[in-house]
């Protein structure tokens, strides 16, 4: 498999993986309701063994997570990647490209099982073949919901950084609950959540979310290039739309019906969200769930440093390779 490194990391990205990519990349519209249309992309490995779909995380886009695509590919993986609503390219309710405002959690689950089973499940290039699922931080909380609502539909998940557990800096997740609902009464949900500022496009590796900062300033480049990318904002309707996802999830009798095998990755230097609610979920579904936590890396955890990311990787294909 052929690997991006740190050292030439920007120009082997528009060099060889875009390159890559394009040759084998379709970009559509799911409009899960009239008037509100979801952009996905697909892509086509040449020697195909299942296929795999994406979700990305709060304030993310798919573009985002081209390395990561480009090696799912190289590996024999069709590619599903669904640019949830409020992000990106998909519907928004609000002009403020920077503003993420969710005002129900479960239309990201309802729209992701209409992407799954209207676009995915019907595609020629997916019958007969294993369906899995990748889901990071915000998508992986959505995943792990998905799983417990959908149980048949994936096979094998890996979960990155599952917003399981929000980091609600220090403060009692009630508290912080409270205060969310209390705003959304007063008419105030679609209002910035306290300390939030729109992006500004002036690097702050130290405090991203990526360990990496080769892969951290190129991400930056592309998002400094489209407006569309710039989201960075939570709205008090989303931060509360957040929490009662997570509360969900971590039921035991909701865990109990997740039939899928779950490898779930933990980052040690994780400012994002806290590694409780990840180790509670994976308590609660037994013997189908497995925790990998990775020490030096952050929230990103693919956009951790070369050595990190291999092992990653590695941990990833060999989960999905299993019993193939």
């Amino acid at each position: 498999m052929k690997r991006i490194m740190e050292e030439h990391y920007a120009e082997e990205m528009k060099n060889v993986v875009l390159w890559y990519l394009v040759e084998r990349k379709e970009t559509a519209i799911y409009e899960v309701e009239e008037g509100e249309p979801l952009y996905y992309a697909h892509y086509i490995a040449d020697d195909p063994k299942a296929s795999i779909v994406m979700l990305h995380g709060f304030s993310e886009t798919i573009d985002k997570f081209n390395e990561m695509v480009f090696y799912f590919l190289q590996e024999g993986f069709h590619v599903w990647q669904l640019e949830m609503r409020e992000h990106g390219r998909s519907t928004r309710s609000t002009e403020d490209q920077a503003l993420v405002h969710i005002t129900d959690y479960n239309r990201l689950l309802l729209d992701f099982h209409g992407f799954v089973n209207e676009i995915v499940k019907k595609a020629p290039e997916t019958e007969g073949k294993p369906l899995y699922l990748y889901g990071h931080s915000m998508g992986g909380g959505v995943s792990a919901c998905y799983l417990e609502r959908y149980p048949g539909d994936f096979s094998r998940a890996v979960l990155s950084s599952p917003m399981l557990e929000l980091n609600s800096g220090g403060k009692p997740v009630w508290a912080a609950a409270l205060a969310a609902k209390a705003c959304i009464l007063l008419g105030g949900g679609a209002k910035y959540m306290p300390g939030s500022v729109p992006f500004s496009g002036k690097p702050d590796f130290e405090n991203s979310c990526a360990a990496s900062s080769e892969r951290y300033t190129y991400w930056l480049e592309q998002q400094k290039n489209n407006p569309l990318f710039q989201m960075c904002i939570t709205s008090f309707s989303t931060a509360y739309s957040f929490l009662k996802l997570t509360k969900e999830a971590l039921k035991p009798e909701n865990c109990r019906r997740i039939k899928a095998k779950v490898l779930l990755f933990q980052a040690g230097m994780d400012n994002m969200v806290m590694p409780g609610g990840q180790e509670r979920f994976i308590r609660q579904i037994g013997e189908r769930g497995r925790l990998i936590m990775m020490e030096n890396v952050k929230h990103e955890i693919y956009m951790s440093k070369d050595q990190e990311l291999d092992f990653y990787l590695k941990m990833i294909f060999r989960f999905f390779k299993e019993n193939q």
